[in-house]
C-alpha cells in the first residue's frame, strides 16, 4: 500500500496536479492507519509463526513419545509369550509329576492292601495255633488226670506230666494255614527260629534244629537229615522254600 501511495503522489507531482491541502491531509491520515494495520498485522503474523514453531515441536516429541511407547508394548508383549511359553512347560512338568505320584500312590495302596490280608492271614493263623495249643494242653490235663486216676485205682503211680510228654509221647504236628497270592514261603535257609515257630508252628526244638542244621540244598532234607518228623513236614512243606542265602 506504501508503494501505491508514493506512485500516485509521484504521478500527481509529475503530472503538475495540485492536491488540496485537505485531501492530501486525509491521505497521510490513510497513509498512517494502513502502516498501523501493516504493523498490527505483522506481529499477528510473527506471533503465528512462533505458535506454530511451538506445534511442530510438540508434535515431534509427541511422535516421539509415541514411537517409545510402542517399542515398550512390544517388549511387553514379548515377556507375556515367553511367560506363557515358561508356564506351560512348568504346567506340562506338574502334570507329569501329578501322573507319576498318583501312579505311586496307586502302588502303596496295594502294597498296603496286601500287607493288611498277610497280616490278617497271620493273625488267624496264631489264633489257631494258640486254640489248637490250648485244646493240646487240656486234652493232655484230661489224659493225665485219666491216667492219674487209673493209677490210683490199680495202685500204681503215673509219672509227672512233663516227663511223659518229653519222652514217650511226641509233639503233635504243627495245623496248615491255607496258602493265598499273598503270603511269601518261609526260606529255612534265611528264617530264624522265631519266625519258623511263628509262621510254621514249629516247636522250639525243632525251630533249634533246622537253624542248627544248614544249609539245605532241598526241603526234603528237612525229613533225610531228621530234623523234624515226616508228618511234620507233609503239613509245611507248602510254606516253605530253600533257597540259598
Amino acid at each position: 500500500m506504501w508503494g501505491v501511495s508514493l506512485l500516485c503522489c509521484a504521478g500527481l507531482f509529475l503530472g503538475g496536479c495540485v492536491v488540496p491541502k485537505g485531501k492530501y491531509e486525509t491521505t497521510v491520515a490513510a497513509l498512517e492507519v494502513t502502516k498501523t494495520e501493516l504493523k498490527k498485522r505483522r506481529m499477528q503474523y510473527e506471533a503465528l509463526e512462533e505458535e506454530n514453531e511451538k506445534l511442530l515441536a510438540e508434535h515431534e516429541k509427541a511422535a516421539f513419545d509415541l514411537e517409545m511407547l510402542s517399542a515398550e508394548i512390544e517388549e511387553i508383549k514379548e515377556n507375556q509369550r515367553s511367560e506363557r511359553d515358561v508356564l506351560a512347560t512348568r504346567e506340562a512338568q506338574l502334570q507329569r509329576d501329578r501322573a507319576a505320584l498318583a501312579s505311586k500312590l496307586r502302588d502303596i495302596q496295594h502294597v498296603h492292601q496286601q500287607l493288611k490280608s498277610q497280616n490278617r492271614t497271620l493273625r488267624d493263623a496264631v489264633r489257631r495255633y494258640e486254640k489248637d495249643l490250648k485244646d493240646a494242653r487240656e486234652a493232655m490235663t484230661k489224659s493225665a488226670a485219666k491216667a492219674s486216676r487209673a493209677s490210683k485205682k490199680f495202685g500204681t503211680e503215673t509219672p509227672p506230666l512233663a516227663s511223659k510228654t518229653s519222652t514217650s509221647k511226641p509233639a503233635p504236628p504243627p495245623v496248615a494255614v491255607p496258602l493265598n497270592e499273598t503270603v511269601t514261603p518261609v526260606n529255612i535257609n534265611t528264617a530264624s527260629a522265631n519266625d519258623l515257630e511263628l509262621f510254621l508252628g514249629l516247636t522250639k526244638e525243632e525251630a533249634d534244629k533246622v537253624v542248627l542244621n544248614r544249609p539245605y540244598r532241598l526241603r526234603g532234607e528237612l525229613v533225610s537229615k531228621r530234623v523234624v518228623p515226616k508228618a511234620t513236614f507233609d503239613v509245611i512243606k507248602d510254606r516253605i522254600t530253600a533257597a540259598p542265602q
